[in-house]
């Protein structure tokens, strides 16, 4: 039997209730907890047991030199430094003095955007998508947050907090009996925030509001519920005591970094007061949680997945100038997977992807509030590894979840590749990157084949309610569908449904159908840089341009002044998909031997104004892409897309063969291509395009 909370023999808060009383039953109709759900989801399997893990003290040194006046963050590095220290050379690295710059809270710019972000990002209101597949996804997605019902966002809250609900309970990963439901009610805050920024939609703003005042006056009820002040969740706090006891239960830090997350956005991105005031609260009860245990006991509840979790702590430290959230961001360094990585080491082979990927996010901003070159040689060395050992054509990683051995591509050929999760998350560490290293042409090259030919896809174009695909299958005759791992019944035929198939990447496509937007551009003092060739309006340095391109059907770009007068760079990246010097003419005037900027960027200054048009074609080529274990496997890209076979039926599991000579582009608009396959035709498209169909990515090319 596990304890119940009132049971639990180490919540020693000073600011706890004396007594608390039970927990509320997570959902009295479920009539026992479901423990076998974590059979559903990989999870780590080398878990400390209750024997294994330290006995945690009544007062730990940690306490100890808090309360002797030292700060929380100067008090976890004194702990480091003691017996529960890791031996040298292992374990985090020292932070150092905190710069007064990010001592103090943070007045302006978005805090998950890092540091450089604050310069190099352009606001979400300036940049505005136009009429494309891009867009029609963010119409899509927005319709689908609008009709999600808050009160059957909200219900397992309620339940949690004893309070009555008539709501209709959810399916999939939010059913009452799942141990990470209401991970999905941290996601569409985020979502719902992201698209106000982008599009205003009023809507989405009051809908976020509304989430927001529920789960503040849920967390007023700690007391009451049994729970220790500021906790927060949609299941009861006894699942940190079964994993702090070694004891198997899902993700509970997980669940706690996307309400963070949540509530952040809601605060930076929607203006809401109250959102921060639950994120502090929920925050201070993370660090008394985190601060009780020792080095050791810590290490093995990283076993278990915990998200981004650092990353939104490291947000709330960077807006509140408290450092006691940076000291418990701290906690989180996972010294079995950091401390390879800091070495260059490639130990991924096992790891479940997304479970790693967002700690590696959390790296970067670590990095970027301590000015530990540890925490950067961890995240650049990361995405280093993956990008040139451990993806897929369409820039996913992954099979059944997992990192599998590097440079095995043709061997790990699935339709479980490529979860749409992992991709999310690779692209936010490649943008939080890519603001260190604005003319790094490579880190938007990966960015572009992600977003264009796994993200853009992801998405069912069928529906009104843009339901996302789990997996981005890779294997012959792939099939976007729902994931037969979790659902074996599923209708091959749909995505997802509105209630009874959430899971997580349910949840984080709704947070990448709502902020297309947010790199197509980035800026310096000197100008602004076009990332993404993605039609578009965006306003910078006293200019409003407007991007207006085709691509991939049409190699060009033209970026037209619209209002405005500046001198500015404008620069215009060079891909390196492009299959020959770029033709640019400006104002309808060829502009011949232009200098590109270290191969990468064309670069214009001078004085822009209303009526100004800059066109810039970039050719392209078909290309073979070989598999590193078998060259004779390969895939076809034409620019910045991989082109797809698409067949009416299941073409079986081998790979087919194509006749690479007989390849030739029968469509421009939309693009497509023809080629004989076994001596018979097959059409290719963009893999983004492939719907409802069974599709081919790699071939034996002949």
């Amino acid at each position: 039997m596990h304890k119940t909370c009132g049971e639990s023999t180490d919540l020693s808060d000073p600011t706890g209730p004396a007594t608390p009383e039970p927990a509320a039953s997570p959902e009295p109709e479920a009539g026992t907890q479901d423990r076998a759900t974590t059979q559903d989801r990989a999870t780590p399997t080398d878990r400390a047991t209750p024997k294994d893990r330290p006995k945690p003290r009544a007062l730990s040194r940690r306490e100890a030199l808090t309360l002797l006046g030292v700060g929380a963050l100067a008090a976890e590095q004194a702990l480091l430094g003691g017996d529960s220290a890791p031996k040298p050379g292992t374990g985090p690295p020292s932070l150092g003095p905190v710069s007064q710059a990010n001592a103090k809270p943070l007045t302006s710019g978005y805090a998950p955007d890092g540091t450089a972000g604050r310069a190099a990002a352009l606001p979400l209101q300036d940049v505005q998508l136009l009429d494309s597949p891009f867009r029609a996804n963010q119409d899509r997605n927005t319709t689908y947050l609008l009709f999600l019902d808050p009160e059957r966002m909200l219900r397992p809250f309620r339940i949690n907090y004893g309070l009555p609900t008539s709501a209709l309970p959810n399916g999939g990963w939010e059913r009452p009996d799942s141990e990470i439901r209401g991970h999905t009610t941290g996601h569409l805050m985020s979502a719902l925030a992201l698209t106000y920024a982008n599009t205003g939609n009023t809507e989405a703003l009051a809908r976020g509001q509304y989430i927001v005042s529920q789960l503040a006056a849920f967390q007023a009820r700690d007391r009451q519920a049994g729970f220790h002040p500021g906790y927060l969740s949609a299941f009861p706090e006894i699942y940190f005591d079964w994993i702090e006891e070694g004891l198997d239960v899902w993700s509970p830090y997980y669940m706690i970094h996307k309400y963070l997350a949540g509530l952040i956005d809601q605060y930076q991105l929607a203006g809401n007061a109250e959102a921060l005031d639950v994120a502090i609260k929920l925050g201070d009860w993370v660090d008394w949680r985190t601060s009780r245990l020792t080095y050791a006991h810590m290490q093995a509840v990283l076993e278990y997945e915990y998200g981004g979790l650092p990353e939104a702590l490291a947000n709330l430290y960077t807006i509140t100038g408290s450092e006691r959230y940076l000291a418990a961001a701290q906690r989180f360094y996972h010294a079995q997977v950091f401390d390879p990585l800091a070495d260059g080491v490639d130990a991924l082979a096992g790891l479940q992807a997304n479970v790693t990927t967002p700690k590696i996010i959390a790296c970067v901003r670590m990095w970027e509030e301590t000015g530990s070159g540890k925490y950067r040689d961890i995240a650049q060395n990361f995405w280093d590894l993956v990008t040139a050992h451990h993806v897929y054509v369409i820039g996913g990683a992954g099979n059944y979840e997992h990192f599998q051995a590097p440079d095995v591509v043709a061997g790990q050929l699935t339709n479980f590749t490529c979860e749409n999760c992992v991709s999310y998350n690779l692209l936010k560490l490649t943008r939080l990157l890519h603001f260190h290293q604005l003319t790094r042409a490579d880190l938007i090259d990966y960015y572009e084949r992600t977003l264009f030919n796994q993200m853009l896809g992801e998405q069912d174009p069928a529906s009104p309610h843009g339901f996302n695909c789990y997996y981005t299958g890779l294997s012959a005759g792939a099939f976007k569908r729902q994931p037969l791992n979790y659902f074996a019944g599923g209708n091959p035929n749909v995505y997802a449904s509105d209630y009874d198939t959430f899971t997580c990447d349910t949840a984080t496509g709704l947070e990448t159908q709502a902020k297309f937007a947010d790199t197509i551009y980035t800026r310096d003092a000197d100008g602004l840089y076009v990332n993404l060739f993605i039609p578009s309006q965006v306003r910078s340095h006293g200019l409003v341009l407007q991007q207006a391109t085709g691509l991939p059907d049409d190699p060009a770009t033209r970026l037209t002044v619209l209002s405005g007068s500046a001198t500015m760079t404008l620069r215009v990246r060079v891909p390196g998909w492009v299959a020959g010097r770029p033709i640019v003419t400006l104002n309808g005037t060829p502009v011949p031997d232009l200098p590109l900027e270290q191969s990468n960027w064309i670069a214009l200054r001078r004085r822009w104004q209303a009526g100004d048009l800059l066109e810039v074609t970039l050719p392209m080529r078909l290309a073979f892409e070989p598999t590193p274990d078998h060259p004779a496997v390969q895939a076809v890209t034409y620019g910045p897309v991989v082109l797809a076979g698409v067949f009416g039926t299941d073409p079986g599991p081998l790979t087919p063969v194509l006749e690479t000579t007989s390849l030739q582009k029968t469509a421009a608009q939309s693009l497509t291509f023809e080629a004989l396959s076994g001596r018979k035709p097959v059409r290719l498209i963009p893999v983004s395009r492939a719907a409802h169909e069974y599709y081919t990515a790699y071939w034996q090319a002949l």
